[in-house]
């Protein structure tokens, strides 16, 4: 059974399947909260197959427009085996995957009350080199809904 949001806090009154609701209406509230494609098109940061960009102009879009550092995870190569990195010290990943955001959240996660907060840890597994990291464009393929 799958168990989005943790079942005691429905009380006596659960519903069957109530908490699998709750959590995808949960996930896209969170996900119409943080539009991170339009964060960085309003910031000049555009998916491209032939341009690179820079973790620290991603992540400062990104800290502008949530009011906290997110996480930025890469996939791909390590820069340093990269062409373009060949003699780097640079080992972070070079192919932008996901944006996390963290945040306290109040009361119910459903009732979206929370306080935007710095990503603990490492903010990245990318690489930090300028122009390290593709923001690919999305293929037809990628697009489509199996």
């Amino acid at each position: 059974m799958l168990t989005a949001i943790k079942l005691p806090c429905y009380g006596p009154n659960y519903t069957q399947h109530e908490d699998v609701i709750d959590f995808y209406e949960t996930a896209i509230q969170y996900y119409q909260r943080f539009p991170t494609y339009a964060w960085l098109q309003q910031a000049g940061i555009t998916p491209s197959n032939t341009t690179q960009v820079t973790l620290s102009d991603v992540q400062g879009a990104l800290t502008k427009a949530s009011t906290a550092i997110p996480y930025i995870g890469c996939t791909g190569p390590r820069y340093n085996e990269t062409a373009a990195g060949k003699n780097s010290t640079d080992n972070g990943r070079t192919v932008i995957d996901e944006a996390w955001y963290y945040m306290y959240v109040y009361g119910r996660p459903q009732n979206g009350v929370a306080v935007h907060v710095n990503a603990s840890g490492s903010s990245s597994s990318c690489a930090t080199s300028k122009n390290a990291l593709w923001y690919y464009q999305p293929t037809n393929s990628s697009l489509q809904s199996s």
